[in-house]
């Protein structure tokens, strides 16, 4: 049989109350934006297609996402007039819609399969979830165990306020409900298309329709504000600590360490205190990451040792066996086996050999205003502390560059560098004392 589920994300809010320039749905959570982790959790259920629902400030999606079918809603007239527009672009009639919301980053992926599972057998399935505090969500009203309508907090009655069963937003639709989204109308006080009244329209048809409880309140809800954003960056860094933990990742205090939705490790890796690893980090086995340190996009082998205080920038690689000591910065370099930065250093474009020694203070200078130029320094290669390397220059296997120096030529293999100016003596016959 074919697969006919399609997805619908919803992504064309303004989100005012994020009181930023940026999009809502781009606010990162655990690295990533609000709409990445919805489109991944998506794609687990297999659907035949995913289309975004956007406003123009959200064209920038296409790039990222060039399989996903982008849709723009303007204006923004409600969630069923969105459904109405996806509608007019997807004409089949045999299609089963879940509707997905871009700010929903914890929606569980469990939850996603149970109401995928009840679309076999419902017309409508309603993500609901039940809270004790309700102040602006749609409110479920049921009777005998029937689902009779979704009533938005604003439309409804006091006594319809008390019910703690709450609508996510999360819907589905089979393929004969799908064909009543145009019947909808905007007879409310926000003259607006609200897409909870298919429930009434699929009761007028005698459509089956189901309510599916979320596991937990907090995966059901979308993020409005910058506080909410705070919430979810919480509740999933908790959630992807204990799946590291789990996997055999030591955080020696898990509450102070970040972690990012695609960070990979292997096995016996320490973390210590106040480690953020930022988004394309692949960490090997034996690996200690000690406290105050910082890694994104690189990628870092087995038996390696970094920080405390160190960078690690997008692009690194850092090779079994390597060190990275306190207050190093790396960026887009690539450190081969056995060779080591201990302290105070920034290595930058250079590809660094196996064996090599850097002193403290050294720099590559690999930056002259217009271009960035490569550093190589072959194996086995000692640069002495307080070195300026000025790219683009490659030191030889074996070479030793004296401390203080700046080395702007090439290095032969198994020779001494250095640029050290003559050391002067003047003897002071007469030298004024400090005052106090």
């Amino acid at each position: 049989m074919a697969n006919n589920l399609q997805i619908l994300i919803l992504a064309a809010g303004k989100g005012t109350r994020m009181n930023s320039d940026t999009p809502k749905v781009l606010h990162k959570v655990a690295g990533s934006s609000m709409i990445d982790h919805v489109i991944q959790k998506a794609k687990v259920l297999n659907p035949s297609k995913i289309t975004i629902m956007i406003n123009k400030s959200l064209l920038v999606l296409k790039k990222q996402y060039p399989n996903i079918q982008l849709l723009i809603q303007e204006p923004q007239l409600g969630t069923g007039h969105a459904v109405q527009i996806f509608r007019k672009k997807n004409r089949s009639k045999n299609i089963n819609l879940l509707v997905l919301y871009g700010d929903n980053p914890l929606i569980d992926i469990d939850d996603l399969k149970k109401i995928k599972s009840q679309l076999k057998i419902n017309d409508v399935v309603i993500m609901g979830f039940h809270t004790q505090h309700n102040s602006s969500y749609g409110i479920i009203i049921e009777k005998n165990n029937q689902v009779e309508e979704i009533v938005e907090f604003k439309e409804a009655s006091l006594q319809q306020r008390k019910i703690t069963t709450c609508n996510s937003g999360i819907i589905a639709l089979s393929s004969k409900a799908l064909q009543l989204v145009s019947q909808i109308k905007n007879n409310n006080t926000k003259k607006e298309f609200y897409l909870t009244d298919i429930v009434k329209l699929a009761k007028k048809y005698n459509h089956k329709i189901k309510v599916v409880t979320a596991k937990e309140e907090k995966t059901a809800l979308g993020v409005n504000d910058m506080n909410e954003l705070g919430m979810a960056e919480k509740i999933m860094q908790d959630q992807y600590r204990k799946k590291a933990m789990k996997g055999g990742v030591r955080l020696v205090a898990p509450e102070t360490v970040f972690l990012s939705k695609d960070s990979v490790f292997g096995k016996n890796v320490i973390i210590e205190p106040y480690v953020i690893i930022g988004s394309k980090v692949k960490i090997g086995s034996d690996v200690v990451i000690r406290s105050f340190s910082h890694l994104e996009k690189c990628i870092i082998k087995n038996k390696v040792i970094i920080g405390p205080y160190a960078r690690i920038r997008p692009g690194t690689v850092l090779e079994d066996n390597t060190k990275v000591g306190n207050f190093v910065e790396i960026k887009n370099s690539k450190i081969n086996k056995n060779s080591k930065i201990n302290h105070l250093s920034y290595i930058g474009d250079t590809n660094m050999g196996q064996n090599v020694n850097i002193g403290a203070g050294t720099i590559t200078c690999n930056y002259d205003g217009v271009k960035k130029s490569k550093t190589n320094i072959k194996n086995g290669s000692f640069v002495g502390s307080n070195s300026s390397l000025v790219a683009p220059v490659t030191l030889g296997s074996n070479s030793i560059i004296g401390a203080g120096s700046v080395i702007t030529k090439n290095v032969e293999d198994n020779t001494l560098a250095l640029t050290r100016s003559e050391q002067k003596k003047v003897k002071l016959s007469m030298r004024k004392k400090r005052t106090k």
